[in-house]
Parts: structure tokens; sequence; C-alpha cells
């Protein structure tokens, strides 16, 4: 094993650790590592499973306070990680073979994947506690959880369908949104490898 190999071994074990401990307290789903080629390690993110518990009951009336805002944090919290982690290291060409920094986009990515299907749980649940909302953005919404660990392990097999399909799909939600009066403002600088309490 490579002195780099070593490094990224020490370094995503305790990541593993410490985002699979904090698990419980959001029911976040884990699972089986993806697969992975040669030289790039396994994202930490688990298994494709449905976004984590979504379903698709709308309310008739709200059932929760200030749920249009909290889901405007979450999903902020998750397009703007997935626009800089993700989208923005593919534009770059970053995440092809033999590119400078690939290994550590990889890294990255695969905590981006794992903190953006957390954060579109969230914002699902606050999506479910509002009527206009839950009806026009909830099935987008778990097309995105469902899909972004798949659509990060397509990309580390050189297959960038999945992140243009999630990119135009996070367009929709942030359009639908918008015309809703729900305007989502992308936050870039999240900490993906910290899990808030």
């Amino acid at each position: 094993m490579s002195v780099a190999a070593r490094l990224i071994a020490v370094l995503l074990i305790p990541l593993a650790v410490l985002m699979g401990g904090c698990g419980a307290k959001h029911n976040a789903a884990t699972g089986g590592t993806g697969g992975s080629s040669q030289s790039i390690p396994a994202d930490p993110s688990g298994d494709a499973s449905d976004a984590a518990g979504i379903t698709e009951s709308c309310p008739a009336q709200p059932t929760t306070s200030f749920a249009k805002t909290k889901f405007v944090m979450h999903s902020g919290l998750a397009f703007g990680v997935f626009h800089r982690w993700l989208w923005k290291p593919y534009q770059a060409g970053t995440f092809k073979s033999g590119a400078s920094g690939r290994i550590t986009a990889f890294i990255k990515g695969g905590l981006a994947a794992l903190f953006i299907k957390r954060e579109i749980r969230l914002a699902s649940n606050d999506v479910q506690a509002d009527p206009k909302l839950c009806s026009a953005l909830i099935k987008p919404l778990a097309k995105v959880g469902d899909t972004v660990k798949a659509a990060f392990d397509k990309l580390k097999g050189g297959d960038a369908s999945g992140v243009t399909d999630l990119n135009s799909t996070i367009g929709s939600i942030e359009s639908t949104s918008q015309s809703d009066g729900v305007p989502i403002q992308e936050d870039e600088n999240a900490d993906i490898s910290k899990r808030p309490a």
C-alpha cells in the first residue's frame, strides 16, 4: 500500500466512524460502500436507498411553524454543496483520470454526497409540513435524495450523466420554489466534514 493510500485510509476511517456515529439523531441512511475504481477511495455515503424515508403525503393545512424557512435553509445548503463540491469540479475536469487533485476531489465529493442526502431529507420533511410546497416539490426533492449517491458513483466510473441530471433537477426545484414565492439562496460554505447536532 502506498503512502498516499495509507494517508487516505487514515483520514477516511475516523470520518466514516464519526459520520456513522452521528446518524442516530437524524436517522440518516447508511449502508455498504459503492463500487470504486482502482485508485479512488470508496465514498462514505452509504447505499442508494430512498431519500431516508421521504413519504409523498401532503397535508391539507400547514403542520409546522417556519417550515418554509427551514426548507430554504436545508435546500440552500444541499444545493450549494452540490455546486461547490460536485458540479464545479466536474465542469473543471477535476474528476477526470490524471487530473490534478482528483483523489481529493473524490474524497470531498463522497462527503458532499452524504451531506446533500441528509440535507435533502431534512428539506423534504420541512416541505411536507406545507401543503403548497409539498405538492410541487416533494417528488423532485425525493429524486435528488434518491440519486445523489448513484450520480457520484457514476462519476467515479467516468459517467457524468447523473451529475448533469441532478443539476437540471436542482435548477427545476429552485425555479418552482421561486415561482411559489420561496426563493432558495444557495450556501456553498457549508462544512461537509461536520454533521450538526
